[in-house]
């Protein structure tokens, strides 16, 4: 007896390889493309825009309470701790009418942010990470071609110290270990040096992160990287090129793993199915 199939193939719904190159790639795209390559349509494909969280909106401020310090350094301007402060509190009201709103439980979660962004900032500018003379550069966005990479790689520097040390600050609600923090930050802190040798033909001597940690007492902690080496340039350039064919491809997936506890697209990623469109994804938002 010969079976008759009434069911048509089974079918993904995957589509072919569109060859379509991104313009360039930076290492937070990378990272965030690697880490989730779903969460990456969700945010800068398909725009869902969610509440802030609060830790986020936070570390926006005080970067930029930091970025006004580092100008005025640079600049032989005002950069006193009131002068300061109040770039932090114009910051903070700034980001939330911008790239609000914020998920605040209520009013005394939002001043408690606003004070321990202030505690944080004072706590910088008096600790010995503060720079003391004029940095060679603050918020330097570059974008070079790298051998290896398809596109162009972009990066924008916190600051750049007059050895041509690249500094990148982050916040942070625990003391982080000096170990895992450089490992976890390797893409940006390469490709940060990948650029500099690239554009001024300096090697710098230390890639550094300087952590801003949210304790009772704040804590300011600098850690230090070696300049890369070979090997770690080929490992970066081939993650970095890797998210590049990932983005070409449209290649954009649920990658399930403890992060997504905290994932603020769980409606979405639930609603997933291959060719989902950016008009879909926003539909199950």
């Amino acid at each position: 007896m010969i079976a008759t199939v009434t069911d048509p193939p089974f079918a993904t719904g995957l589509t072919p390889w569109a060859q379509t190159l991104p313009k360039h790639i930076s290492p937070s795209a990378a990272k965030s493309y690697l880490g989730c390559s779903l969460k990456f349509y969700f945010e800068r494909v398909a725009c869902i825009r969610k509440k802030t969280p609060a830790a986020l909106h936070l570390g926006k401020a005080v970067h930029a309470a930091l970025q006004a310090f580092h100008i005025a350094r640079w600049r032989g301007a005002d950069d006193s701790p009131e002068t300061i402060a109040n770039a932090y509190e114009l910051a903070f009201l700034r980001l939330e009418r911008d790239e609000g709103p914020v998920n605040f439980d209520d009013d005394a979660e939002r001043e408690k942010c606003r004070l321990d962004g202030l505690r944080v900032v004072a706590a910088y500018l008096d600790s010995p990470e503060a720079m003391k003379e004029k940095p060679r550069a603050v918020e330097v966005l570059l974008k070079e071609d790298i051998p290896g990479l398809s596109v162009p790689l972009t990066g924008a520097m916190d600051l750049v110290e007059g050895d041509f040390t690249p500094v990148d600050f982050k916040s942070a609600a625990a003391k982080p270990d000096a170990a895992n923090a450089a490992f976890d930050h390797e893409i940006q802190l390469v490709s940060y040096q990948l650029l500099m040798e690239a554009a001024t033909g300096e090697s710098p001597p230390s890639l550094d992160l300087v952590f801003l940690v949210k304790t009772k007492t704040p804590q300011i902690i600098r850690v230090k990287s070696p300049p890369a080496d070979l090997h770690r340039k080929r490992r970066v350039t081939a993650l970095l090129e890797t998210a590049v064919e990932g983005i070409a491809s449209n290649r954009h997936h649920p990658q399930p793993g403890m992060q997504c506890s905290w994932c603020q697209f769980k409606n979405e990623c639930i609603a997933w199915l291959p060719g989902m469109t950016a008009a879909d994804a926003r539909r199950a938002a």
